[in-house]
């Protein structure tokens, strides 16, 4: 018997939190959560970000949190795919530009974003909703960086001693690993490589 009753409270808890009320996604309060969230997980890193310090930020109610976003993993993968709808906008338009791969490589390279994607990529370890997004991420942005890659080739019918899903993958991970140790204050050998991969995308982008 307690352990049909301890059953029956589980799934009466399921059924009234399904059925509990939400704030509306997308709105200003909404929005602003998820802004001091990336806040939190840019200045402090991912072990920092809970739904207290989230509030502490807003100088709101922590309860106030969890009104609009039911677990604080539905508040990370929602914040992701926030960004991750952003940063796909911008490399559909740089790759619709005169000069789609110095574009797409500025914004690898400045996007303040960077560091917030290497938290990401830690969090989505442990959230499997998070790792879908990031892997959707991943595949969208590197087909938009390959096809304006082909494109470009074939337009200046250049020849690439790599196919351009190596080419892909070796300019994103130089843009990441550069940022990545820049922000640990290290930065030997990235004016070379940095120099070397924009003097190739600018030749073929001439």
């Amino acid at each position: 018997m307690t352990a049909q009753k301890n059953v029956g409270k589980q799934v009466r808890a399921r059924k009234k939190d399904s059925a509990r009320r939400m704030g509306p996604v997308g709105s200003e309060n909404w929005h602003s959560m998820l802004d001091a969230a990336e806040k939190v997980l840019r200045e402090e890193g991912y072990g920092a970000l809970t739904s207290r310090r989230i509030a502490e930020h807003l100088g709101i109610k922590q309860r106030l949190v969890y009104y609009y976003f039911k677990t604080m993993d539905d508040l990370i993968v929602a914040m992701f795919h926030r960004l991750k709808v952003r940063e796909l906008e911008s490399l559909n338009k740089a790759a619709a530009t005169a000069r789609p791969l110095t574009e797409m490589w500025y914004i690898g390279t400045h996007a303040s974003d960077s560091p917030v994607v290497t938290e990401f990529m830690a969090l989505a370890n442990r959230v499997p909703a998070l790792r879908a997004e990031v892997i959707d991420f991943i595949e969208q942005s590197r087909r938009i960086q390959i096809a304006a890659l082909t494109a470009t080739l074939k337009e200046r019918g250049a020849q690439s001693p790599l196919p351009p899903a190596a080419l892909a993958i070796i300019a994103t991970s130089v843009a990441l690993l550069v940022g990545r140790e820049a922000a640990l204050g290290t930065t030997t050998g990235h004016a070379a490589v940095m120099e070397v991969i924009w003097k190739y995308l600018r030749e073929l982008d001439s």
